[in-house]
């Protein structure tokens, strides 16, 4: 299994590949995920593991984009399942 590209978040928000040494968007992460690409997102400033946050992130824009999204019963089962 090969090792994740680890993509860097700094706090004004842009998004920095490692492994292709450039500046990113959420539509190029999104194309990577799609292309079998394991992709690994972290805080620049605190190491933490932000991924989980990045793909929510994109989910949420592709549904704004197509005025669709997830159906309800899922994000309902999200919403119950978390620990907020």
């Amino acid at each position: 299994m090969s090792q994740p590209v680890v993509v860097r978040k700094y706090e004004n928000r842009r998004l920095y590949d490692t492994s292709s040494s450039r500046y990113v968007n959420l539509t190029e992460i999104a194309t990577l995920i799609r292309e079998g690409t394991e992709v690994q997102v972290v805080d620049a400033k605190s190491g933490d593991d932000i991924t989980a946050v990045i793909l929510t992130q994109i989910i949420h824009e592709a549904g704004r984009a197509t005025r669709g999204g997830l159906p309800i019963p899922v994000l309902r089962a999200a919403v119950v399942g978390s620990d907020t």
